[in-house]
């Protein structure tokens, strides 16, 4: 019972730090954005090595994705 009554017990560190929150932080888009972003990549793939064959994979199908929509809107202009 006694663990029980420490977890429903409030942290007195709430108020004054409540975690980071990656909502409020500015990405811009240029090279500090690309750092940034290039960054986040590299520390999930080297935290999790074993999905590097699917990040792959969604980079190949992003880019040929990018390509085909490209060649869409070249010859099928909007009207």
């Amino acid at each position: 019972m006694l663990a029980q009554r420490d977890l429903r017990r409030p942290s007195r560190n709430l108020d004054l730090h409540p975690g980071i929150n990656f909502s409020k932080m500015d990405v811009g888009g240029d090279v500090g954005g690309l750092v940034f972003a290039a960054g986040s990549v590299v520390a999930v793939l080297v935290g999790l090595p074993f999905i590097a064959p699917l990040y792959i994979a969604s980079m190949v199908a992003g880019a040929a994705l990018a390509v085909v929509l490209f060649e869409w809107h070249k010859h099928h202009p909007s009207r």
